[in-house]
C-alpha cells in the first residue's frame, strides 16, 4: 500500500479543498494510505471559517494538523522558525510518518514546505489552482529563480486547467507540467441539488453565485452592475451563496444601492446545490479564475452559465455557444445580463449544453488519471 500526504495550508473550504476532499474520498483505499496534512489548524484568514476535515472525509482517511495557531505563542514561534531556520529542519521536526507520496496541493507555503522534505525517497508533486501571472507579473528575476528552484524539486508539477498549465510555463518554460482538470462528483452534487431548498422560487428571474466573498471574484462591480439595471426599472433575484473578507462590504454595498428587496446574501450553505433549483442562470463575475469548480458543478445541474472572460472561459464551456461570455468588466457585466432580462428566451437550450459539457469534468476521469500518477510515476511526465 502507498502512503500519500496531501499539504494545505489551513482547513478552509475553497475550491481547492472542495476538490481534495473529493480525491482523497475516491481514491483507493485498498491501494493507497491517504492523509490530510494541514500545516495550521486554524484559518489564517480572520474572516475565513475554519472547517473540521475529518467529518467530511471516509474513515480511511487520516487528518493531521501540525502547528495550532489558536495560540498566538505558538503561532509566532513557528512563523519565526519557519521564517530564520532551515524549513527541512521543521519538516523534519513535525513530520513524524514516512510517505510514499508527498503532494503540495496549493500553492505558497505548501508548495514551499514539501519541496524541503527531508524525506529523500518521497515523490513529490506539486499541485497549481491559480493563473500564475499575477502571482509572478513584474517580479524580480531573483524571486523568480527561488520560485524555478523550488518547483525543480519536485518529481511532477500538475495543473487544473490547460490556462493554468500555460501561465505557469510562461514563467518557467524548462519545468515539465501537465493537466488534470478538477474533477466533479456529479452524482453527488445532483443528489444534494434535490433537497428541499429552504426558500422559495423568487418572482423575478433569479441569478445565482457562488464563491469566496473576496475581490477577485468581482462582486463589487456586479452589485454595481445590477444597481444600474434596478434604476432602469428592470426586476431581478440574486441569490449569493459564500463568505469571506468582503462580505460586510458587500452588505453595506446592498444597503445603500438599495438592492436588499433584490439580493439574497445567504453566506456559507453545506449544501450550496439545492438554491439551483430556485435558480434560472449561473453568473459568475470573476476577473480571473484557474478553472472555475463552482461554473462546472452548476453546469452539472443544467444551469446556464452567464461569465466574464476569464482565461479557462473556453476550455471550461467547451463552446462559447455553452454559455453567455461577456467582457471582463462590469459595463460586459451590466450589457450580459440586461440581454438575458430583456429577452429571457436567451437561456433557452443552453440547459441541456451545460449538462452535456459537465460530463468531461466527471471526478472518474480525473481519479483514473492521478491513480495511474501515482502508480506509475512516470506517466505523462
Amino acid at each position: 500500500m502507498k502512503k500519500v500526504a496531501f499539504y494545505i495550508e489551513s482547513m478552509v473550504l475553497g475550491g481547492a479543498e472542495r476538490s481534495l476532499l473529493d480525491i482523497v474520498n475516491r481514491l483507493d483505499p485498498t491501494i493507497f494510505d491517504i492523509t490530510i496534512i494541514s500545516i495550521f489548524k486554524n484559518s489564517v484568514y480572520q474572516t475565513a471559517e475554519t472547517y473540521d476535515f475529518s467529518s467530511y472525509v471516509n474513515e480511511n482517511v487520516h487528518v493531521v494538523t501540525l502547528v495550532d495557531n489558536s495560540n498566538q505563542f505558538i503561532y509566532k514561534t513557528f512563523n519565526r522558525f519557519y521564517a530564520h531556520t532551515s524549513i527541512s529542519l521543521i519538516y523534519s521536526a513535525l513530520i513524524r510518518d514516512r510517505y510514499d507520496i508527498e503532494v503540495a496541493f496549493y500553492e505558497g507555503m505548501p508548495t514551499e514546505f514539501v519541496a524541503n522534505s527531508s524525506n529523500k525517497d518521497s515523490k513529490k508533486y506539486a499541485w497549481l489552482h491559480t493563473d500564475n501571472t499575477p502571482l509572478y507579473e513584474g517580479r524580480q528575476s531573483e524571486f523568480l529563480k527561488k520560485q524555478a528552484d523550488i518547483y525543480r524539486k519536485y518529481d511532477g508539477v500538475i495543473a487544473v486547467s490547460n490556462c493554468v498549465n500555460e501561465s505557469f510555463k510562461r514563467f518557467f518554460p524548462d519545468i515539465p507540467c501537465i493537466t488534470i482538470h478538477n474533477g466533479i462528483d456529479r452524482d453527488r452534487i445532483r443528489k444534494l441539488a434535490e433537497e428541499e431548498c429552504d426558500i422559495e422560487k423568487p418572482k423575478w428571474i433569479t441569478l445565482i453565485t457562488v464563491g469566496r466573498l473576496v475581490r477577485v471574484k468581482g462582486y463589487d462591480r456586479l452589485l454595481s452592475a445590477l444597481d444600474r439595471l434596478k434604476r432602469k426599472g428592470f426586476s431581478f433575484n440574486l441569490l449569493m451563496i459564500g463568505d469571506g473578507a468582503d462580505r460586510l462590504e458587500l452588505e453595506s454595498r446592498i444597503l445603500q444601492s438599495g438592492l436588499s428587496e433584490n439580493v439574497m446574501l445567504l453566506g456559507k450553505r453545506d449544501n450550496p446545490y439545492k438554491y439551483f433549483k430556485c435558480s434560472d442562470v449561473f453568473v459568475c463575475s470573476s476577473f480571473v479564475e484557474g478553472f472555475g469548480l463552482a461554473i462546472a458543478e452548476a453546469m452539472s445541474c443544467g444551469l446556464p452559465i452567464l461569465t466574464t472572460e476569464i482565461p479557462a472561459v473556453e476550455e471550461i464551456l467547451g463552446s462559447r455557444e455553452n454559455g453567455i461570455v461577456c467582457e471582463n468588466s462590469e459595463e460586459g457585466i451590466y450589457h450580459k445580463i440586461k440581454e438575458v432580462l430583456t429577452d429571457p428566451k436567451k437561456l433557452d437550450g443552453l440547459c441541456s449544453l451545460s449538462l452535456a459539457q459537465s460530463e468531461k469534468f466527471d471526478i472518474s476521469e480525473q481519479i483514473q488519471k492521478i491513480h495511474n500518477l501515482f502508480i506509475q510515476s512516470e506517466a505523462g511526465l
